[in-house]
């Protein structure tokens, strides 16, 4: 009796969820059938994202993080740093309108600290701290994109960031038209 009930519970303990197996490889063939097709949306979604928060930024105030060759970059995903941004802050302003992350993918302290990452690509403290992490995804649409470019630049604006470097930028001018 005894070895008829370990061979029971053996048999039970080792019985696969087909439905699930089943599931899974269908998944997988439907990824692969469209991948190309997804990479090509995402691609141009996380461009569109790029060129807004380029367009709407001043130029010294924003850079894109990693490689220039966007061969070389997910096709989904955007680390941009706003300078004088504060990331957190930002995120938490957003929080109930905006999916994205602060920093690095590899760091999760919530504190103001650079990530590793970050540092190791050698983004001073003033970038690292402004440094968001966007993705787009598969049912992105470009509304939703340019949605999250005015709601990123809103929040910047809220933090002081824009005006501050508005005023900069006109004294600037002042003191070169004196100047000259």
């Amino acid at each position: 009796m005894h070895s008829c009930r370990c061979l029971l519970l053996s048999a039970l303990c080792s019985t696969e969820n087909v439905v699930l197996v089943v599931g899974l490889g269908a998944a997988a063939e439907l990824a692969f059938t469209e991948r190309s097709e997804q990479q090509r949306h995402m691609r141009d979604t996380r461009d569109r994202l790029k060129a807004g928060l380029m367009s709407i930024f001043p130029p010294e105030i924003v850079q894109i993080n990693g490689p220039q060759d966007t061969s070389l970059v997910l096709p989904n995903t955007l680390s941009i740093s706003i300078k004088g941004l504060a990331a957190p802050s930002l995120l938490q302003m957003l929080e109930d309108k905006l999916a994205a992350s602060a920093g690095a993918a590899c760091h999760s302290s919530r504190g103001a600290s650079v990530s590793p990452v970050l540092s190791a690509m050698r983004l001073g403290p003033v970038w690292a701290v402004g440094t968001l992490r966007l993705s787009t995804g598969r049912h992105t649409t470009h509304q939703e994109v340019d949605c999250a470019v005015q709601l990123i630049y809103g929040a910047a604006v809220k933090q002081g960031i824009i005006s501050a470097h508005h005023e900069k930028q006109q004294l600037a001018a002042e003191m070169h038209a004196v100047m000259n």
